[in-house]
């Protein structure tokens, strides 16, 4: 191979000369240092996958011609936590309030029956309702009145606030599926089943939360920072679809810095699309919105503004070098892309663990100073491999996304009240997500939008510090006694960032 320049040429080189030509050199060699680098990288990627699906390949064999030993009982039933209300409830009828007897023939309700499910439930308090002397005539014609009674939660029911709040509360905080609560009812001699609390549920949330809903929906939609995200469920009861079919269940919050009332607002939908987010936010919302990477957010119209998450590409590597810990050693990994993207990324959180307590005013002028000098440093890094990678490979997918959301994940260096991350937004789903195995599937669309409702005010609840089965006693009771049409002004009192609130529904172990 004959020699780009000849001696005689070097030898006539100036000093800057010679400067630049070793400076060009140094560039293409740690080019091909890269270059080489993630040509390792790949070929441990391939072998990780190969050795990864042939234990798959092995598994299918054996789940095909092996025998299973892993059948489910005669008479188990997946249980359904995330919609259990609506599955359990009775569709031909509104309320439902004594035990449901499958027969063929019409059941009549059974005398005395309400009285006998009450006989074994302790009596907290009685209420007498008596007037004295004067207020017992009518001053207008002289005749006797009755004093008024205080309306029942639901009209014909033995359910009250504490007992409807302590099933929600079970249920929907502590993630105990109705079958078992009616048999933790039927361990005390208490006759109350699984439909029955059902109905409860679904009458409630619909009846009493949905008001308070929607006021907070009013407060969310005022906020200049909210963070957004989704999560897939299954309903079985939606009209023309296949029943493998994925619906999704939206989630819409403030955290802690955005400046204003904290809380959690779920929001049922048939699908993923668009248009879905654009409906619920409408013309109201202008301001940041944090998000992963989903090209939907990214078309929301004027006066929102994307902002990213550095988790979902931090998650991307972390994949990529996963792939490499079987062959590598730690020495070794410290040289790959992957190792030193996270490295870089990590300095990012770091830098945000300092500045936590900070104001947003301070967060910025910190985050101009430390910050953004090590994400420019870290995308200029990235731009030199762009064309060399491959994007089949998990590198080069971490690095070609990462380079993709570039915009979006720079945009929390613009505002002190923003995140860094959407990791607020996958805490809020977590605690439905975590008993997705008991609840693969919903039944209905009325099911899921009721758990919604139960969820958000729960979720809600719990960000304000308050304990939500102490919060929801005292809402149902407060708007059972406020009738069908409650004033605004009364319900942001009991909104669960209300400086009203008793006492006793704050807990004084806050994070």
């Amino acid at each position: 191979m004959e020699p780009i320049f000849t001696d005689k040429q070097l030898n006539n080189m100036s000093r800057e000369d010679l400067i630049s030509l070793i400076k060009i050199v140094q560039e293409q060699t740690k080019k091909k240092d890269t270059e080489i680098q993630l040509l390792k990288d790949k070929q441990k990627e391939l072998e990780f996958l190969n050795a990864m699906l042939s234990d798959r390949l092995t598994l299918a064999q054996r789940k095909q011609f092996g025998a299973s030993s892993e059948k489910y009982a005669e008479g188990y039933e997946q249980m359904n936590l995330f919609n259990e209300a609506e599955a359990n409830a009775d569709a031909e009828t509104e309320e439902l309030f004594e035990e449901i007897r499958p027969s063929s023939y019409k059941c009549k309700k059974r005398k005395g029956k309400k009285e006998e499910d009450l006989s074994n439930f302790e009596t907290v308090a009685t209420r007498t309702y008596k007037l004295e002397g004067e207020a017992r005539y009518c001053p207008e014609c002289g005749s006797m009145k009755s004093p008024e009674k205080e309306p029942s939660l639901i009209r014909g029911s033995i359910a009250t606030p504490s007992l409807v709040a302590g099933i929600m509360n079970a249920k929907y905080v502590n993630g105990m599926p109705l079958a078992r609560q009616e048999r933790e009812f039927a361990r005390y001699d208490l006759d109350l089943s699984t439909k029955t609390m059902a109905n409860w549920i679904i009458n409630c949330a619909d009846r009493y939360l949905k008001p308070l809903y929607q006021l907070m929906k009013e407060e969310l939609l005022e906020s200049r920072y909210i963070h957004c995200d989704e999560s897939r469920i299954q309903v079985l009861g939606e009209p023309d679809q296949k029943g493998t079919t994925q619906n999704w269940m939206w989630v819409y919050l403030t955290d802690e810095f955005s400046g204003s009332p904290q809380m959690v607002l779920f929001d049922y939908e048939r699908t993923r699309a668009g248009y879905h987010p654009v409906n619920f936010l409408g013309d109201r919302f202008h301001g940041y919105l944090t998000c992963d990477g989903y090209q939907a957010y990214h078309s929301l119209g004027e006066g929102i503004i994307v902002s990213g998450c550095l988790t979902h590409a931090r998650r991307r590597f972390d994949a990529a070098l996963t792939a490499l810990k079987k062959d590598f050693t730690k020495e070794q990994l410290k040289e790959t892309i992957a190792y030193q993207a996270m490295s870089r990324i990590g300095i990012l959180y770091k830098i945000e663990e300092m500045i936590h307590n900070k104001t947003p005013e301070e967060k910025y002028e910190e985050r101009q100073k430390q910050s953004r000098p090590v994400m420019d440093a870290l995308f200029e890094w990235l731009h030199t491999m762009e064309d060399s990678v491959d994007r089949s490979s998990l590198i080069g997918d971490a690095i070609l996304y990462t380079l993709n959301q570039e915009a979006y994940l720079k945009r929390y260096l613009e505002d002190g009240h923003l995140s860094i991350d959407n990791n607020s937004a996958e805490r809020a789903l977590k605690n439905f997500a975590v008993g997705r195995r008991n609840w693969l599937f919903a039944k209905s669309v009325r099911g899921a939008g009721a758990s919604a409702l139960v969820y958000s005010i729960t979720e809600t609840a719990l960000l304000n510090h308050l304990k939500p089965y102490a919060y929801l006693t005292y809402i149902l009771d407060e708007l059972r006694k406020m009738g069908a049409f409650p004033k605004e002004e009364e319900l942001k009192k009991l909104l669960p960032w209300s400086e009203d609130l008793p006492e006793y529904c704050r807990t004084k172990l806050k994070k």
